[in-house]
Order: C-alpha cells, then sequence, then structure tokens
C-alpha cells in the first residue's frame, strides 16, 4: 500500500469514526422493534457477503401487500450500514410502507458504479422474493439521503433511461415499476467544476479513473428524460448541500418534471444535513410525513 492510500485509509477512518460516534449518539435508546412492525434481518441478496444483506420491515398482519420503500443509505459512500438506518426505516412500516433497508459495498474497496450495481441486484431480488414479505411490486420507490440521494438519482435515471442502464453495465431492468423517489440531501451535479476534488472523501468513490470512465455518465442530468419518475426533493436550512437540492429544483422546473421541493427550518429553528434521520425531531417527523403522503399519492391500485 503507498503512502497516499494509507492517508486516505486514515482520513476516512478519522472521519467516520466522528459520524459514527454521532450518528450513534443521536439514536441511542431508540426501540428496534415495534409491536405493529414485522422484521425479516439479514437476508442475502448478492456475493458480497455481509455487503450484500438487506433486512425487511413490514406493518404487521397486512393481509395485502404494501407499497415498497427502497432505502438507499447515506454516508459519503464510505460509511454507513442497514443497523445504523435501522431506526429511520422502521418508520416507513408505522406510515404503511414495507421498507428494504439494505448494505451496499463501499469505497475504497469498491469504486463507482458498486453501489449502483448492487441496488439493482436489490431489486432483482425483490422480483423474484417481494411477494413472499407481501411487498407490492407495482407501487416501489426509491428513496436515499446524502450519498444515498445520488444513488437514488442515478438509479432512477438508470431505471428510466436505457442507454444510460448499459453504459453502467446494469443488465437487464428489473420487472417492477417504481412510482417514485425521494431525494434528501443528496449531491445531484458530480461533474460541476471543483465538485470532486482530490483531497476528498468522495475522491474515495469517484476516483481520477471513474471521473474520466465515466466522464459524460457521471452528467447524470444529461441522461434524465421525461420518463424519470416524480421525485420529492427534501434540504434544509442549514444543510451543506442545500445548494444541490436548489439546482436540482430549477432542473426539474426547467425540464416540466413532476417533483416537489422543500427546504426545513428557519433562519430562527434551523435543521441540518439529513436531519430526517432524528427520530426524536418533530420537524424530522413533518418532513418524513410529507414525502410519505407524496407517496401515497403515487400509488396505482
Amino acid at each position: 500500500m503507498t503512502i497516499a492510500n494509507q492517508k486516505v485509509l486514515a482520513a476516512i477512518k478519522q472521519t467516520t469514526d466522528l459520524w459514527r460516534a454521532s450518528d450513534e449518539k443521536r439514536d441511542a435508546g431508540l426501540p428496534t422493534t415495534f409491536s405493529d412492525v414485522t422484521r425479516f434481518d439479514n437476508l442475502s441478496y448478492g456475493p458480497a457477503e455481509s455487503e450484500n444483506l438487506l433486512d425487511i420491515y413490514t406493518p404487521k398482519d397486512t393481509a395485502k401487500a404494501v407499497p415498497t420503500i427502497i432505502n438507499i443509505h447515506g454516508g459519503g459512500n464510505v460509511y454507513g450500514s442497514k443497523e445504523l438506518y435501522q431506526h429511520y426505516c422502521l418508520g416507513w412500516p408505522q406510515a404503511g410502507f414495507g421498507v428494504v433497508n439494505f448494505n451496499y459495498r463501499l469505497a475504497p474497496k469498491t469504486p463507482f458504479p458498486g453501489a449502483l450495481q448492487d441496488t439493482d441486484l436489490v431489486l432483482k431480488w425483490l422480483v423474484e422474493h417481494g411477494k413472499k414479505y407481501r411487498l407490492d411490486l407495482n407501487n416501489v420507490f426509491i428513496v436515499g439521503d446524502s450519498a444515498g440521494g445520488t444513488l437514488a438519482e442515478q438509479y432512477l435515471t438508470a431505471y428510466t433511461n436505457p442507454d444510460y442502464r448499459q453504459a453502467l453495465k446494469l443488465g437487464e431492468r428489473p420487472k417492477l415499476t417504481i412510482r417514485g423517489g425521494g431525494l434528501n440531501s443528496g449531491f445531484y451535479f458530480i461533474k460541476r467544476s471543483e465538485a470532486v476534488t482530490a483531497d476528498s472523501l468522495m475522491a474515495a468513490y469517484y476516483t481520477p479513473g471513474v471521473m474520466k470512465h465515466y466522464d459524460r455518465e457521471l452528467n447524470t442530468a444529461e441522461f434524465i428524460t421525461t420518463a424519470f419518475p416524480p421525485v420529492y426533493v427534501m434540504t434544509a436550512t442549514n444543510d451543506f448541500l442545500r445548494d444541490e437540492g436548489v439546482r436540482l429544483d430549477q432542473f426539474l422546473l426547467d425540464h416540466k418534471l413532476a417533483h416537489q421541493f422543500k427546504t426545513y427550518g428557519t433562519e430562527q429553528d434551523p435543521r441540518e444535513h439529513v436531519f430526517q434521520l432524528n427520530q426524536r425531531d418533530a420537524i424530522a417527523a413533518e418532513a418524513n410525513h410529507d414525502e410519505a403522503d407524496f407517496f401515497r399519492g403515487l400509488v396505482k391500485r
């Protein structure tokens, strides 16, 4: 291992240790089971062992299939897990949805488009197994925050544009129906000047080689077509990626694509990046309720 690689790994560990401590403090004491939710844990969807495991949470005692949320966790593509996201994801079945909460391969071990390929594997696994868990594959929604929001935007683009899908080597499109998406505090314009700097954590996933090889594909907006599904774009007053949400809102407006954009918090009572993960926060609950309502309006029976 080179000295440069050792420095990258050390920087990633230092940063992710801080993130983990903050996340664990936020979620300390929260329950992992509810009387009205059924859990199915550690189901294997691919060959990458613990990195290809998923959990499914559904409303308990439901006799019919429920709309399905596919949640893509954040963490700068170098951090995060389904365990860290279980508290947030457990809110979806309480809102009447089934949710798939999954691990995917992380950088620097796995650069772009590895996480997208894993997301595609999850959906293909659901085509084979989803009915067993009473998941309605005719009403699927892709949700992601931070780096997961980026992945959600990219995956929705690949789902609706076969050229983009082929360029990322995702193979045949899963035989299910994605009705919409939730893009929460994501990073949507990767090819914008100086957006990915050599010393950023993102460079572990979007490596120089990746940036060169996928030069056109990383300008995701170039591949978004009129088939792009309706999306809920969420950000916050003190979200360091708020401008990305504003840019995406304007792009969707300019191209007359169905969406809703909302910034949460006020100058007097601000909210931060991925605030919606905080299950103790009333504004987070409001935001998650709003997003769920947006999805309910898209469900087809």
